[in-house]
């Protein structure tokens, strides 16, 4: 059986980030912080991203197995035994619950019989990284205030950096209970609005403006991180764009341009011989779609 994976970079909307996704630290609400390309850049971890795509599906109507509940602020789960047919997300995203029902299995090692102990759990077909910022960290801190009168707990400050945010993903079609999932995927990434927080008090787009895909039988993405923003000047940067370490990947051959998939704004006035290039984000997916459901042999109508 052939084998495909769909491999994509996703570059998000410019805006004010405050996305902190731990406890504050006193009256501050830090920005998390990692190091790229020797510089200091503000991430969202890959875990509130991978929250936030089970949430949609979630508020969309699809079976997922881990619930939120935002009046509480938890989850629950609808079968702590796991069913990765039934639950989207026990199929996506996988699934391992040390605390859950466990059960005794007997291996024939070397002619030796060994008992151990297995714990429900599943790899995930999809995998996603950290996004990073795409300028270095230039952070503010904005001062926030209850009203009325104050105390030492009145003010608040909350570290916000305007940038976009790249990530990455990669999903192993065939690991699929059921491969028509890929096309909730596929929403489900398009249509993220907010990664989880700890409050609910500012927005951030989490959708993609641009993104790059790639739709191939190659088990390797050769593309990561495939967007850049090039500082004109100090502190000034010009407008995201294609990374030229891919645009040589295709050059070399390594990467067949007909399994790339571009959309959004980056797309505008982008030209790359063979790959298809839509400015329009729904019409890039919908052309994508067409091309999976004949590989998959999977009815559109029936995804």
């Amino acid at each position: 059986m052939t084998r495909y994976y769909l491999f994509g970079t996703l570059l998000t909307h410019y805006g004010p980030a405050s996305l902190n996704h731990g406890k504050s630290k006193g009256n501050t609400s830090p920005l998390q912080k990692a190091r790229w390309q020797n510089k200091l850049h503000s991430v969202v971890n890959s875990d509130a991203i991978r929250w936030s795509l089970r949430f949609y599906w979630q508020q969309n109507g699809y079976p997922v197995n881990r619930n939120w509940d935002g009046d509480e602020c938890l989850n629950y789960w609808t079968n702590e035994n796991f069913d990765s047919e039934r639950f989207i997300d026990d199929d996506v995203l996988g699934f391992l619950k040390p605390e859950a029902v466990r059960k005794e299995v007997t291996e024939n090692i070397n002619g030796t019989q060994i008992t151990r102990v297995a714990y429900p759990q599943r790899m995930g077909a999809l995998g996603v990284n950290r996004a990073f910022s795409m300028t270095p960290l230039d952070c503010d801190v904005i001062l926030n205030s209850t009203s009325g009168k104050k105390d030492s707990t009145s003010l608040h400050f909350i570290e916000c950096h305007n940038t976009r945010y790249q990530y990455v993903f990669a999903l192993d079609c065939s690991h699929l209970r059921n491969q028509s999932r890929v096309f909730d995927v596929i929403d489900g990434l398009m249509g993220i609005r907010k990664v989880g927080g700890h409050n609910n008090v500012f927005t951030y787009d989490f959708s993609p403006e641009s993104f790059v895909l790639r739709w191939t039988t190659d088990p390797s993405p050769d593309m990561y991180y495939c967007f850049e923003q090039l500082e004109n000047k100090p502190l000034v940067y010009a407008e995201p764009s294609i990374s030229s370490n891919l645009i040589e990947s295709v050059e070399c051959e390594d990467i067949d341009p007909n399994e790339l998939w571009i959309g959004g704004k980056v797309a505008k006035d982008f030209k790359l011989d063979k790959a298809h290039i839509y400015s329009g984000k729904k019409k890039t997916i919908t052309e994508l779609k067409k091309a999976i459901s004949r590989d998959l042999e999977i009815p559109l109508d029936d995804a």
